[in-house]
């Protein structure tokens, strides 16, 4: 393949796929080394595992308590002195399962930033229910009930007083609603029949409009029309004459010669 020089950005050219290999090699022997690393932490675990099982059960069978084997086994299995054997054992156990107290720690403290950004982590995170604790305005306040006065009673009116007062307040109630209707149809009818002329007027004016415009039109397209039919008479001489000279040359006016019997002095 042929590509310009250019054109470096191109997916082919030798440098971008020997980039992309490199890449990709790398990538690769950092997986492996993940890996690895992965597999010799489930191999330390393991043999942590074994070696705590063997040392339980041979305190079963003989008796011996695991911590002074502890404290006195000082060498490993090459034979060297190791004087930090039980340091290295505790410490690879946090590598292989994890501190608890230090995730803890982090949880907490990354749960303490999260709520002053105000970044919520899940659904109803600072809400009153979540958190057990009501809002002032929802916590009722505790009022004393108002003392009751000792009232005197009101004296109450016969009833055929209260009767009579009713009725006149109706009375007068329908008068109102009378008048209100008779004052409401008559400005109704005046305003229909005010609309009435306004609208018959306005049509006498639209038609008186409407038959001027179509005047105006039959004049203008006569107008047209007239030109129109100059333009193609004017049109279809010419093409006559062009494709006729010959008729077109006899029909042109011939200027008459010069007679001197008109003008006999002229001819002396």
């Amino acid at each position: 393949m042929n590509i310009l020089p250019k054109k470096k950005w191109h997916v082919r050219t030798k440098e971008n796929v020997a980039r992309v290999r490199r890449d990709e090699a790398k990538a690769a022997e950092e997986e492996q080394r993940r890996l690895d690393r992965q597999i010799l932490a489930q191999n330390e675990r393991r043999l942590n595992l074994l070696r705590d099982k063997a040392e339980t059960r041979m305190a079963d069978m003989f008796g011996v308590a695991s911590s002074s084997t502890k404290d006195v086994s000082i060498s490993n299995e090459s034979g060297h002195v190791n004087l930090f054997q039980d340091l290295e054992r505790e410490e690879r156990k946090n590598l292989a399962g994890g501190n608890k107290e230090y995730d803890e720690e982090k949880a907490r403290e990354k749960k303490e930033w999260e709520s002053k950004m105000g970044i919520q982590v899940y659904l109803a995170d600072g809400s009153s229910e979540l958190d057990k604790k009501g809002a002032w305005y929802e916590k009722m306040s505790f009022r004393k009930a108002p003392e009751k006065k000792n009232a005197t009673p009101v004296p109450k009116l016969p009833s055929l007083v209260i009767d009579t007062q009713q009725k006149s307040t109706e009375s007068e109630r329908k008068k109102k609603k009378k008048r209100r209707r008779t004052s409401s149809s008559s400005s109704d009818s005046g305003k229909h029949k005010k609309s009435k002329k306004k609208k018959k007027h306005r049509r006498k004016n639209e038609s008186e409009d409407e038959v001027e415009a179509k005047k105006e039109e039959k004049l203008r397209l006569a107008q047209l029309r007239e030109e129109r039919i100059k333009r193609e008479r004017l049109e279809a001489a010419r093409t006559h004459a062009l494709l006729n000279p010959e008729a077109a040359k006899k029909n042109e006016p011939t200027k008459p010669k010069y007679n001197s019997m008109f003008n006999p002095h002229l001819a002396r």
